[in-house]
């Protein structure tokens, strides 16, 4: 029984972290607000290269898409009557998110545009997770 409360207990935190994001609570908006003004090679310096890159319509855009998956645990209860085995596994589902991160620039490659979409991207401030690093650090 310990199992299940933590298996449901770690599903709703993760499910209510992914859902959360998409509302947003203003952090990812003040993450990517950040790089307002900036030169593509100090987000390209601080969070590595894009995976994709991009010129539509003669808008330049970079992207960057940040992936995780969390496999739940699974339960298995079995019974056994007249010799049979009856096993049920429950939960072991694999949840996936994922964050994309687009900045466009101008000629001078200055970050004057950008956007995000996901159901993985930070919706609150949380020291130590691996988000930290998204926020242009002050110079």
């Amino acid at each position: 029984m310990m199992i299940r409360f933590w298996t449901v207990a770690i599903a709703t935190c993760f499910g209510v972290a992914l859902c959360a994001c998409s509302g947003g609570f203003g952090t990812m908006d003040r993450i990517m607000r950040s790089w307002d003004g900036a030169p593509i090679d100090a987000a390209i310096a601080q969070w590595g290269y894009p995976q994709q890159e991009q010129t539509i319509a003669g808008h330049k855009l970079y992207h960057w898409f940040y992936n995780k998956s969390f496999a739940m645990p699974a339960t298995t209860t079995g019974t056994v009557s007249n010799g049979l085995v009856n096993l049920t596994t429950t939960g072991g589902e694999t949840i996936s998110g994922e964050c994309r991160r687009t900045l466009e620039v101008d000629q001078r490659n200055i970050v004057i545009r950008w956007e995000w979409a996901g159901n993985n991207c930070p919706f609150a401030d949380m020291p130590g997770f691996e988000y930290a690093n998204w926020q242009r650090h002050a110079r």
